[in-house]
């Protein structure tokens, strides 16, 4: 996974190479990734999804993260990463069906590397009453939701904690349902323009 070929850019977006996912992480260069947000409307209240990451992850471990997402290989397009939510989640979905949020461009940096990101993020809303998932154990131990308006609040910095619900799979597959108290620093720290363009797409779409 490490000699994987990413495109890499320069700050505007324009395409300069392509390099190993190893040497994109640790020298800082651009490239692209396919973020997936999953939300769901009950008794007029709006959720969104987060997973939670393995404890097997190299990166992040045990922090809520994005729906699913995944690094957009040299050879790939945005459609590519519907793959993603196949495997991430066990969802069968038509790339047509997404709504696109834009490209955000995202940096994380980290003692040991720094991931900058042109993000292609896209929009799906949960039309079925129930839903199943199969999470992927090596990369995702969880699947959690928040109230969209408590998720705001807590990732642009207007509260310090929110209620979550979901379910943890542990190593034997057995599954815990729960609700639980999160605090910012819980989830993986996007910037916080990510988060303000990402609420934004978000309450643009469900007034259309």
């Amino acid at each position: 996974m490490e000699h994987e070929k990413l495109r890499i850019f320069n700050d505007q977006h324009e395409t300069i190479g392509a390099a190993a996912r190893s040497d994109v992480h640790a020298q800082g260069l651009w490239h692209e990734t396919f973020h997936f947000w999953l939300l769901k409307k009950e008794h007029g209240t709006v959720y969104l999804y987060f997973q939670l990451r393995s404890p097997a992850k190299k990166d992040f471990p045990s922090l809520f993260d994005i729906t699913a997402a995944g690094h957009l290989l040299a050879d790939e397009q945005p459609s590519d990463g519907l793959r993603e939510v196949e495997e991430e989640l066990g969802l069968s979905i038509h790339f047509e069906d997404l709504t696109f949020a834009g490209v955000i461009q995202d940096e994380i940096h980290m003692p040991s590397f720094i991931d900058r990101e042109f993000c292609h993020v896209y929009l799906y809303m949960i039309q079925e009453k129930h839903m199943e998932f199969y999470l992927q154990k090596e990369e995702v131990a969880g699947l959690y939701r928040a109230k969209l308006l408590d998720a705001q609040q807590l990732l642009t910095g207007t509260c310090e904690r929110i209620r979550i619900e979901g379910f943890q799979v542990d190593a034997n597959e057995e599954r815990r349902e729960e609700s639980i108290e999160v605090g910012v620093h819980d989830f993986v720290q996007h910037e916080h323009a990510y988060y303000e363009h990402l609420f934004h797409s978000i309450n643009q779409f469900l007034t259309q």
